[in-house]
């Protein structure tokens, strides 16, 4: 088993790690030092995703790109603490981004 943990934390750094979430379970992602993380997660449909603002400063959790915004979501996160939910019912690709960091993007995959 210890073997593994330089393994896995390899795989973290190196940025192939993604999540996953079971049918109907939740998933989390932190807003932490300008980004996402984890980015991109693939999720079931019915999972409900949840960003958690840990920076001090407001960050936005806004569907689709700068370039193309798709309306189904554009949340502010006034600060440290605050969240924002979303329930994912249908497969599919789905970025966000946030409006006031337009180079902080991230993606979810539903199943």
């Amino acid at each position: 088993m210890i073997r593994s943990v330089p393994m896995l934390a390899a795989l973290f750094l190196a940025g192939s790690f993604s999540a996953t979430a079971a049918l109907g379970a939740d998933s989390d992602v932190a807003i932490k030092t300008f980004q996402f993380k984890p980015t991109p997660i693939e999720v079931k449909a019915g999972t409900r995703v949840t960003w958690a603002n840990a920076d001090d400063i407001t960050h936005t959790v806004t569907s689709g790109t700068p370039e193309n915004r798709d309306g189904q979501f554009n949340t502010p996160l006034p600060g440290k603490g605050t969240t924002f939910s979303f329930t994912f019912s249908r497969a599919g690709t789905y970025t966000y981004f946030c409006d006031r960091h337009q180079s902080m993007r991230g993606e979810i995959r539903v199943k």
